[in-house]
């Protein structure tokens, strides 16, 4: 499946340590920013100086680009190029202030504050630091907030900072480097902290925090980070005797890293382990509280019939939104309906009233005869715009309402939010065919916008011709419920003519060109798929012998009628692998033929909404959702029905390769260490 990236702000550059530029620049800045608008009305001419600034700065000449920064005060982009001229590594902060105060609310007021208050420390100014800092999230800013707190001599304060943020898997930014050296030289560092960190960036796959953290690794303890790394590539050494004493101090940690990734491979063979060592050793509490909690999701998305009992069993300081939900999906399973009942009363008050657990509480009272509870847990249910909503209304027998009428919006509310000075920004960077900066523009001014305001920009959008991102905004609109934009028949002629021809629902392939690419042809997945039905280079061979035609090249996919015509046989291809079945098809489209294969339940069939409901992957789990649900749309915008969940909701017959859906207890031998 593929996505584009909604970009976001670069960090901000690295704070000048050279001295400051002679010339006084912070009234220069002043007069640019309150000035009068510089005559300059022609926007094409504005776009060449824009242009000239930018080539300015890349040459060095900062003083050419504010000459030509000063001509275009009036232009959408000014904005955007005072922040590359203030960001610019030969200008100090003291001018950034001015800026903040007219901009603070662009895309380009965090990195240009960041760069401000480093510059602060820099000048010694803890002071005006303190009385700027806001309180954040951001690791860059954190930082330098302890770094402050050390050097103003509030040591304990910064000594429980610069753990919080060391206790982490992630790298973090270089700024942070003077804060972990000091941290590092008192009482509070033990080396412990150092293992701790890197058994986290292993589970993380840092392999660049983790080489760096090897490199800080005393000599004569060496071995003991080379022990790790051969548990991490062969978690089975976790089971074996006569190897801890390689681990030293760092023995427990390494052996609940071995568990952890054994989990993922033999989740009931690691949890036997588990139990029967883990008092052998010392293991950081967080670290063996998250071992109980990986192995108990291990074995309840490997559908072990011991995983109910163990997420029953998970402490309430362990727990969380995730382990309470597979209690109730591990019970599902089973079709427990008892214990459905039981785990959904374990979940948070707010999560009871999500559609989801109201659909399944509403199933388990009505397989356990509760009648007339069960149909007003669906209506409720069905009151919601979910695939969720459109089950309950399918057990309801009834179809489901879709407002298929366009939102009305006037011409006057489109006009003045194009007007504002963020969509002259988005409207700037498309016309200088910059579609990243503009997507981020778009991104940061949907956050601060109200629900109507997002509803129009997407129609906003839809007029510039730029359906996809209408489609994606009018998204974050809700509860509008404005189809055409959220459900747009993008390629209509070629996706029905080829649907036609090679005998598939039109309704399914809209939904999936939807899902996969918004109907964006030049579209690319990190791994490489392209185009409308996101196909991967190394199927594309495998489609033309399908349709009896001769090799291509893969980049003949980002043509979108030989897309359409190339997955629309690959799609029918799954449907005959699958028996017709869409939900079999939707998952394997994401996860893969052999992923599904595998999760097909072994001897009889299963009810296809607890199948979907205990898929492993939360990723595949929402995809498959997400599809049938705009399948069901599809299926109204082009035959006026939109009471076909029923029909795509089978059971989900057995397969010959899938585990059993309860499995016997399993007794694996474990050899006892001494």
């Amino acid at each position: 499946m593929s996505r584009q990236k909604w970009l976001i702000p670069a960090d901000g550059a690295a704070i000048n340590r050279r001295p400051a530029l002679l010339i006084p620049r912070l009234g220069a800045l002043l007069l640019v920013l309150v000035a009068p608008p510089a005559p300059c009305a022609d926007v094409q001419q504005q776009r060449n100086l824009l242009l000239q600034a930018e080539k300015a700065l890349g040459q060095g000449q900062s003083e050419e680009a504010r000459r030509l920064a000063a001509q275009i005060t009036d232009y959408p982009l000014h904005p955007f190029l005072w922040a590359k001229i203030l960001t610019d590594d030969r200008v100090d902060g003291s001018e950034i202030p001015a800026f903040l105060e007219r901009y603070a609310d662009t895309r380009y007021a965090l990195p240009l504050r960041r760069k401000w208050l480093d510059y602060l420390i820099m000048k010694g100014d803890f002071r005006e630091f303190l009385n700027r800092y806001p309180p954040t999230d951001d690791v860059h800013l954190q930082c330098d907030y302890y770094w402050v707190l050390h050097r103003i001599g509030r040591e304990a304060d910064a000594r429980v900072g610069a753990e919080k943020l060391w206790r982490s898997g992630d790298p973090r930014p270089s700024v942070c480097d003077r804060l972990f050296a000091w941290w590092q030289t008192t009482p509070a560092y033990e080396p412990r902290l150092l293992w701790t960190r890197f058994g986290l960036a292993l589970r993380k796959k840092q392999s660049g925090l983790v080489n760096y953290l090897r490199s800080r690794v005393p000599p004569q303890e060496q071995n003991v980070a080379d022990f790790w790394l051969a548990v991490d590539g062969n978690p089975g050494l976790a089971t074996g005797c006569g190897l801890w004493q390689r681990g030293g101090s760092a023995a427990g940690n390494i052996f609940a890293h071995g568990i952890d990734r054994l989990a993922a491979e033999r989740p009931l063979e690691a949890r036997n382990v588990w139990n029967l060592r883990r008092n052998d050793f010392i293991i950081d509490p967080d670290l063996a509280a998250g071992t109980d909690r990986h192995l108990a999701l291990a074995l309840a998305t490997d559908r072990y019939s011991e995983a109910q009992a163990e997420l029953a069993l998970m402490p309430q300081a362990v727990a969380d939104a995730q382990t309470r939900t597979w209690q109730v999906r591990s019970a599902l399973i089973k079709q427990d309906w008892w214990g459905v009942l039981e785990a959904i009363e374990w979940l948070e008050a707010d999560e009871r009233k999500e559609a989801e657990w109201r659909y399944w509480q509403a199933r388990a009272r009505e397989a356990t005869g509760d009648v007339l509870t069960a149909r007003m847990l669906y209506k409720l249910a069905a009151s919601e715009r979910d695939f969720y909503g459109l089950a309950a209304a399918a057990r309801l027998q009834q179809a489901h309402t879709v407002k298929l009428d366009a939102l009305s919006v006037s011409a006057a509310e489109l006009e003045k939010l194009a007007a504002t000075p963020a969509l002259q920004r988005v409207r700037e960077f498309r016309a200088l065919n910059r579609q990243g900066e503009a997507v981020s523009e778009w991104n940061h001014t949907l956050k601060n916008l109200p629900p109507r305001d997002i509803a129009v920009a997407a129609h906003l959008a839809r007029q510039w011709g730029e359906n996809r991102l209408a489609m994606v905004t009018i998204a974050r609109a809700l509860p509008y419920d404005d189809v055409s934009l959220r459900f747009p028949l993008g390629y209509q002629e070629p996706v029905t003519r080829q649907a036609h021809m090679q005998g598939v629902d039109p309704a399914l392939l809209f939904s999936l060109i939807r899902r996969e690419s918004a109907f964006e042809p030049a579209a690319r997945s990190g791994a490489g798929a392209l185009g409308l039905m996101q196909i991967m280079p190394t199927t594309v061979q495998h489609i033309a012998s399908l349709l009896k035609e001769p090799g291509r090249d893969a980049r003949d996919m980002l043509d979108p009628d030989t897309n359409i015509r190339y997955g629309t046989a690959y799609f029918r291809h799954l449907m005959a692998h699958f028996n017709q079945h869409f939900v079999l098809v939707a998952a394997a489209y994401n996860a893969g033929l052999g992923k599904v294969d595998r999760w097909l339940p072994a001897g009889k069939p299963m009810p296809a909404d607890i199948w979907i409901g205990t898929i492993p992957y939360l990723e595949t789990r929402n995809y498959v959702t997400a599809l049938l649900s705009s399948a069901v749309i599809y299926q109204g915008r082009l035959a006026g029905d939109t009471g076909g969940l029923a029909r795509l909701l089978t059971d989900i017959p057995p397969g010959t390769k899938g585990s059993d859906m309860v499995r016997p207890e399993e007794i694996i031998p474990v050899p006892v260490c001494r």
